[in-house]
């Protein structure tokens, strides 16, 4: 009798043979296990990986405290003073490697949520997610939460309105502009809220509240960043054993199908992924806009790919907001990150729609 495995290990040995399509590596491991990666896309997440260390490096050196890059490089071989040992191990090691953490999330999940609804709009904040953080953490401060509250709040605001828009827009799927349309809607509605609320309040409580809704990475310590770390490694390595059926819902609905993906459960679980990335990125650091949705666009642009690559999208959008803070602590006393990405990111889009609006209106 011939044995089970002989067909399979032929397939096997058939699949390796065939030379890997141009323009591609092959990475294999084991013997069901292959993956195609584009070397576009392996070359410029090559750049980015290195361009993020040597932006953290001097990220190190930057701060409010006087310890210089030696100071700093004394303490990483394990000397210096306690000082200099609080400055750069307790303070600026966890910012620099939450800002990397905080972007990695945001530009997974917006190129997970612009690849569900086909739409480079299709943002999370635009769905609403974000607001949604905002709403939860306004909602804790103004009752007297306090200020160890504001991560779960903005955790549960931000899945709260995950779970309306995915339940509101599961009955009209999520292609096109219907998701879009649904998170803009709850959008302008959470937002009326939040400033209904600032205006009931006193100008004290208001400026509070005003000031924990601005995305920062002032509060940065050892503790949140490890977890910040953890979760998101977790969070985005289910992200890549799921990135199959991203691919498949790319191709369309009727060809997914045909190739086996069920629609109903790859969507869910890449939108459960995709929000549980935003909320940990909201509870680490607040809300901080725009970086998913431009890192994603950056990254289609730089790999010349239909879609953006997640880890390229996540190295982009790690690079941004770092990027973000340390021209936030050199050049603009401090300002917080938030308000940085979002006034860089509004930028970015406007460029991007005037080549656009030139590339489209040229002979």
């Amino acid at each position: 009798m011939t044995p089970d495995v002989a067909p399979t290990a032929s397939l096997t040995r058939a699949a390796a043979s065939v030379p890997a399509p141009p323009g591609t590596y092959r990475l294999q491991a084991g013997r069901s296990l292959t993956v195609l990666v584009p070397r576009r896309a392996a070359a410029v997440g090559a750049v980015l990986t290195v361009a993020c260390v040597l932006l953290a490096a001097v990220a190190l050196g930057v701060g409010s405290s006087s310890q210089s890059y030696a100071d700093v490089l004394e303490v990483l071989r394990g000397g210096g003073s306690r000082v200099d040992r609080l400055v750069v191990l307790g303070w600026r090691l966890p910012r620099t490697v939450l800002a990397l953490t905080v972007g990695a999330a945001l530009g997974v999940s917006g190129a997970i949520f612009q690849e569900l609804t086909r739409n480079p709009l299709g943002s999370p904040d635009l769905i609403g997610f974000t607001t949604g953080a905002q709403t939860g953490i306004l909602v804790t401060v103004l009752l007297g939460g306090g200020a160890l509250s504001v991560g779960p709040a903005a955790l549960v605001g931000g899945a709260t309105v995950a779970l309306l828009v995915h339940t509101l827009a599961a009955r009209g799927g999520f292609g096109g502009l219907h998701l879009v349309l649904i998170g803009i809607a709850v959008t302008a509605m959470l937002g009326s809220f939040n400033r209904w609320l600032l205006l009931r309040t006193d100008a004290a409580s208001a400026y509070g509240a005003a000031k924990a809704v601005t995305g920062s990475l002032a509060a940065a310590d050892a503790r949140v960043a490890t977890w910040a770390v953890l979760a998101t490694c977790i969070v985005g390595a289910l992200t890549l054993l799921h990135s199959r059926d991203l691919r498949s819902l790319d191709l369309g609905h009727d060809l997914a199908t045909a190739l086996g993906t069920s629609l109903r459960r790859a969507r869910g679980t890449l939108v459960l992924l995709g929000a549980a990335l935003v909320a940990i990125a909201t509870t680490a650091a607040g809300p901080i806009a725009f970086v998913a949705l431009a890192a994603p666009h950056a990254a289609r642009l730089m790999t010349r790919a239909p879609s953006a690559p997640l880890l390229v999208s996540g190295t982009t959008g790690a690079l941004m907001l770092l990027a973000a803070d340390v021209t936030a602590q050199t050049l603009l006393d401090g300002l917080p990150v938030g308000v940085v990405t979002a006034s860089t990111g509004g930028l970015y889009l406007l460029l991007l729609l005037v080549s656009d609006s030139r590339t489209r209106t040229a002979p």
